[in-house]
């Protein structure tokens, strides 16, 4: 990572929410529209005599955005758009506010504790009305990496134990919160909470480590 990079980079600012250009605030409204699609499809009672048709149309808009230059992974993205950070932020698949399958994750530093908010819609339903727990600890494991970026050393998952207290709800505010310390050498301890009207639904516990290569700055494959 530059100095340049460190600069712009949506992991080490108080608030980072605002996008880094007009292109990216493009991006966020296909993404949330998108969203919208994906829940919409899954909770749409379909009848067999609209589904052909229903299929043509979304095959058709696939194919349109098709024609446009074809950004392959977090790396194209970073050369064509901005930087490296900026790229992950928006574009990681769990986490990203420009991915159409985020669930809209939202993280911010507050003081010496990391904090984040997200909403599941139906699309991510595992129990009845309430969220997979797959989608728990992916949004944990997003969240807890970009939480012990702040202490610059920034690393990959070397390991996660999630505890499920309750079920987390869909359709409602959930409210996370991460610290972070040093665990010696390239390695970073995280410690976080999921929560739903102040009551906690799962716990995390996560080791980072920083790699010897970077893979974020090697070349596509």
């Amino acid at each position: 990572m530059t100095e340049d990079d460190d600069l712009t980079s949506p992991f080490f600012a108080t608030d980072i929410h605002e996008p880094y250009s007009g292109y990216w605030v493009g991006r966020r409204k296909v993404a949330a529209a998108m969203r919208e699609l994906i829940e919409a499809a899954t909770i749409a009672d379909i009848p067999e005599t609209n589904a052909d048709a229903i299929a043509e149309e979304l095959l058709n808009l696939s194919a349109n955005l098709r024609k446009y230059p074809q950004l392959k992974g977090i790396l194209a993205y970073a050369k064509a758009r901005g930087n490296l950070p900026v790229a992950n932020h928006e574009i990681l698949c769990v986490g990203g506010e420009s991915h159409p399958i985020s669930p809209g994750l939202k993280h911010w530093l507050d003081g010496d504790v990391v904090r984040g908010r997200v909403t599941f819609n139906w699309a991510y339903e595992g129990p009845p009305r309430h969220v997979h727990g797959g989608w728990v600890a992916a949004i944990f494991d997003h969240f807890m990496g970009m939480s012990h970026m702040r202490l610059g050393k920034p690393g990959m998952t070397g390991g996660l134990s999630v505890r499920y207290v309750k079920p987390t709800p869909l359709g409602k505010v959930i409210d996370l919160s991460a610290t972070v310390e040093s665990a010696g050498g390239r390695k970073t301890r995280v410690f976080a909470e999921m929560s739903c009207e102040g009551e906690v639904t799962a716990t995390a516990e996560a080791t980072f480590v920083q790699p010897k290569h970077m893979i974020f700055h090697e070349g596509e494959s």
